[in-house]
C-alpha cells in the first residue's frame, strides 16, 4: 500500500460520544489518510445503524470502531465485508452482553427516563480516564459538549442496541487480514483482558497497548493512537 494513495478511514465513536472525540486523532493522522468521522444515528439495533451508515460511506474504506463504535463496526463487517479494507477495534470487544450487563443497561435507561441523564454521565466521568487525567480541563470540556450534542434519547437507543447486539466472536475468525486491537491496562469500562480475548478468534491479530490512558484513548492519547492507526493502515506494523 503506497502512501501516495489516499486511504479512507471511517471512525465510529462510542456511547455518549459525538464524532468530536476524534478531532485530536485526525489532527495527527498522516496526510495520506482521509478521515471520515461519523455520528451514530439514534437507532436501537446495531444492524440498523450499520445499514444507515453504509448508505453514506465510500465504496471501500478502512474501519475504526471505538468502544460502542466497535459493535457497529463488526455489524458493518457482517453486512458488507467486501467494502472494508482493514479493521481496528479500540477499547471494544466482540462478545455479546451477559445477562448482568443487560440489567445494568436497563437500569441506566430507567435513570435516563427519570431525568438523570446528565447527572449520571458526569458521576461516572472519572471511571473513563486514567487517574492522572481526571482533572484535565480539556477532556472535561469536550465530554460536556459531546454529552449535550448526543442527548438522552440517543443514549437510550444505543444502550438498547448494545444490550441486544449479537455475539460477533465467530465473525472475527472469518477475517483474513490483520485486525488491530488497541487498549489500555487502565481501562475500567472495558478491561483490556476482555479485549485481548478476541485474539483467539482472529487469524492475524495485532495488539497494541497504550499505558497512560483509561477508556477514553482517543481523548487522552490522540497522537499515540493516530500513530498506531497510521502505521497499521500503511502496513508498517504486521501481525505476529
Amino acid at each position: 500500500m503506497q502512501n501516495e494513495t489516499k486511504q479512507n478511514l471511517v471512525m465510529i465513536p462510542g456511547l455518549n460520544n459525538s464524532k468530536k472525540i476524534f478531532d485530536g486523532v485526525k489532527e495527527h493522522l498522516d496526510s495520506s489518510i482521509t478521515s471520515i468521522a461519523v455520528d451514530v444515528p439514534a437507532l436501537e439495533d446495531v444492524g440498523s445503524i450499520a445499514d444507515q451508515l453504509l448508505k453514506e460511506l465510500p465504496t471501500e474504506f478502512h474501519l475504526f470502531g471505538y468502544s460502542f463504535g466497535g459493535y457497529v463496526a463488526l455489524a458493518i463487517i457482517d453486512k458488507a465485508p467486501e467494502r472494508v479494507k482493514s479493521l481496528a477495534l479500540v477499547s471494544s470487544v466482540a462478545n455479546a452482553d451477559t445477562a448482568k450487563m443487560k440489567q445494568v443497561r436497563e437500569s441506566a435507561i430507567q435513570r435516563v427516563q427519570a431525568g438523570e441523564y446528565e447527572e449520571m454521565v458526569r458521576a461516572t466521568a472519572s471511571k473513563g480516564v486514567h487517574p492522572d487525567h481526571i482533572d484535565r480541563q480539556d477532556i472535561t470540556e469536550i465530554r460536556e459538549q459531546m454529552m449535550k450534542e448526543y442527548g438522552a434519547d440517543r443514549y437510550m437507543a444505543h444502550l438498547r442496541a448494545t444490550a441486544s447486539r449479537p455475539d460477533r466472536a465467530e465473525l472475527l475468525s472469518t477475517i483474513d487480514y490483520p485486525v488491530l486491537i488497541v487498549g489500555s491496562p487502565n481501562d475500567q469500562v472495558v478491561p483490556f483482558e476482555r479485549q485481548q480475548n478476541m485474539v483467539e478468534h482472529l487469524q492475524h491479530p495485532i495488539v497494541k497497548e497504550i499505558e497512560d490512558a483509561g477508556h477514553l484513548i482517543p481523548l487522552e492519547q490522540p497522537e499515540k493512537l493516530a500513530d498506531i492507526l497510521g502505521d497499521y493502515i500503511s502496513q508498517k506494523i504486521v501481525s505476529v
